[in-house]
C-alpha cells in the first residue's frame, strides 16, 4: 500500500530558504510510512537529495586514486555494429599527477580513420573525461583540475554540461539556447506538474541498506507535456549510515543548440577503505553533435584495485 504524503515547509526561515522549490508530494511506501513515523523527516531528506555532494566526490576521487581500469565502446548503425573498442590499463597518481595508461587494447571495425584518429565524437568525448592522454594535475578537493579549460578546446563545454547533469541532477547551470534551461531542473515548481516522485527502502548490493529516491515522468500527461520533459527518470540510492549517493541512474532526452542526446546513465559506487568511488559506469544512447554523424553508442568502464592509503 502506498500513501500520498504533503510536504510540510518548516517553519525555520533558513531552511525554508535552502528548501526553496521543494517538491511539495511525494509518493512512501508502506515502510516508508513507518519510518516517516519513527522519525524521518521527508523535507530534511529531499533538501539532501538537492544539495548531494558525495556523488561528485566520488568522481573526484577515481581520478585522484590509482586503480587498474577496462572498457568496452561500441558504435552502431542502427543494429550492426560497425566499431568495436576494448581498453584495459591502469589510472596513476604519482605525485598528485594524473596519468593514464593503456596496457592493452584492440579494436574493430571504424573506430579509427587512416590517419589514426577516431571516426566518431563518443569516443573522443570519453576519452576526455575518463582517458585523458596528457597528464593532469589532480585533487580530492579542487574544483578544477589541470589546465585544459581553455575555451578553444571543443570537449570543454559540452563536458561541464554533462558534470552538471551528471553530478547535480535538476540543476539549472547548463547553459543552454532557447527557453528549455529549466527544463532541466526537476525539482523546481514549474516541473513537479511533470513529475512523480518516491521514496522507498532498497538493499544495494545485498549488503548496504539504501534510501531510494525515485523521479519519474508521469504516464498520464498528454504527448505534448512529455516534449516538455528532459529528464525521463532519475534513480539515487542514498547509503543509509553515510548518505554518500551508491547507485545513479537517469534516462534523459537532451536537446539544445546543434547538440541532440537520448541516454541512459548508470553508475555503481563501492566503498575502499571508507572511501567512495565509481565501480561500474554504463552509458548506452543515441548522440548527434555538430559536424559529425549521429552516433548509437554502448560504453561500459570497470574500476578495480583502488589504492587508498589515505
Amino acid at each position: 500500500m502506498k500513501f500520498f504524503i504533503t510536504l510540510t515547509i518548516l517553519s525555520s526561515s533558513l531552511f525554508c530558504l535552502a528548501q526553496e522549490g521543494v517538491v511539495k508530494s511525494v509518493v512512501l511506501d508502506s515502510v516508508m510510512v513507518s519510518a516517516v513515523k519513527g522519525g524521518f523527516s521527508v523535507e530534511e531528506f529531499v533538501y539532501y537529495v538537492k544539495t548531494d555532494t558525495s556523488f561528485y566526490q566520488g568522481f573526484k576521487n577515481l581520478r585522484y586514486y590509482t586503480h587498474d581500469y577496462k572498457s568496452n565502446l561500441a558504435i552502431f548503425d542502427k543494429n550492426d555494429t560497425i566499431g568495436f573498442l576494448y581498453r584495459e590499463g591502469t589510472s596513476l597518481n604519482i605525485n598528485n599527477r594524473l596519468c593514464v595508461n593503456v596496457d592493452s587494447t584492440y579494436d574493430n571495425g571504424k573506430i579509427y580513420n587512416r590517419r589514426g584518429n577516431y571516426r566518431f565524437y563518443t569516443p573522443e568525448f570519453f576519452d576526455h573525461i575518463f582517458f585523458p592522454k596528457d597528464t593532469l594535475t589532480v585533487s580530492k578537493l579542487a574544483r578544477k583540475e589541470g589546465s585544459d579549460n581553455s575555451s578553444d578546446n571543443k570537449n570543454s563545454k559540452n563536458e561541464e554540461d554533462a558534470k552538471v547533469i551528471l553530478f547535480n541532477p535538476g540543476s539549472t547551470e547548463v547553459e543552454r539556447e532557447g527557453s528549455k534551461k529549466e527544463k532541466l531542473a526537476v525539482f523546481d515548481e514549474s516541473m513537479q506538474q511533470y513529475y512523480d516522485y518516491l521514496i522507498t527502502k532498497v538493499t544495494y548490493h545485498d549488503s548496504i541498506e539504501c534510501y531510494a529516491f525515485i523521479c519519474r515522468m508521469k504516464t498520464t500527461i498528454s504527448e505534448s507535456d512529455q516534449d516538455e520533459v528532459l529528464i525521463k527518470e532519475l534513480v539515487s540510492y542514498f547509503d543509509r549510515k553515510t548518505f554518500n549517493v551508491m547507485y545513479r541512474k537517469y534516462d534523459m532526452s537532451y536537446r539544445y543548440w546543434l547538440v541532440d542526446l537520448d541516454v541512459t546513465v548508470e553508475v555503481e559506487m563501492g566503498y575502499v577503505k571508507e572511501q567512495i568511488l565509481p565501480m561500474y559506469i554504463s552509458y548506452q544512447g543515441f548522440w548527434d553533435v555538430p559536424f559529425k554523424k549521429p552516433e548509437i553508442a554502448d560504453f561500459q568502464l570497470w574500476n578495480t584495485n583502488y589504492q587508498v592509503f589515505d
